[in-house]
């Protein structure tokens, strides 16, 4: 019992002092790098660039658009179309072909004809026509801000992408003079 008290104890001593011994080796690492503080910001300029960019604009208007005249083929079609069918459902009989054939030759020549008449004035309909285009516009915009600030009584200047409030974490490096 004794020797695993001591053994733990003699592992437990060993890795504390290894602990140690990596804080120190990184402690003279940050101080070969030096350590970082806070210096009082005493001024803060926004830097302004000028971007041109384009945009698509698309203009629209509504316009009168001649559809065209009454198709005088079509109409006689239809027309005859519809005249068979009701010179078939006159007819009896014998008579029911020769009522269907006349029904089918006046419809064709009153389609006709209506379209004829309709034919002499064009048909117009509404239409809406767009166009795209590209315009050029311009902005100014904050690329970064000079930041001037003080640290120990001396003076400093760096720019940020960013407004940094009243204090900047500097770096500061201590070396021996001389």
């Amino acid at each position: 019992m004794n020797s695993r008290i001591l053994t733990t104890g003699a592992v437990l001593a060993l890795a504390l002092s290894q602990a140690a011994l990596a804080d120190s080796g990184r402690r003279g690492r940050n101080h070969d790098r030096g350590h970082e503080t806070y210096a009082r910001v005493v001024a803060v300029e926004p830097m302004i660039e000028h971007v041109r960019y384009t945009v698509p604009v698309e203009n629209c208007w509504v316009e009168s658009r001649e559809r065209g005249y009454a198709d005088k083929t079509s109409a006689a079609i239809v027309g005859g179309a519809v005249g068979a069918l009701i010179g078939n459902n006159i007819g009896r009989g014998d008579g029911r072909r020769a009522a269907t054939l006349g029904g089918a030759f006046v419809g064709a020549v009153l389609g006709s004809e209506a379209a004829r008449r309709d034919a002499r004035a064009p048909r117009y309909e509404e239409v809406q026509r767009c166009q795209t285009h590209h315009e050029e516009r311009f902005e100014e915009r904050v690329s970064g801000y000079r930041v001037t600030y003080v640290y120990d009584g001396r003076r400093g200047v760096t720019r940020l992408p960013h407004e940094p409030g009243r204090y900047i974490r500097v770096a500061v490096d201590v070396h021996p003079l001389g």
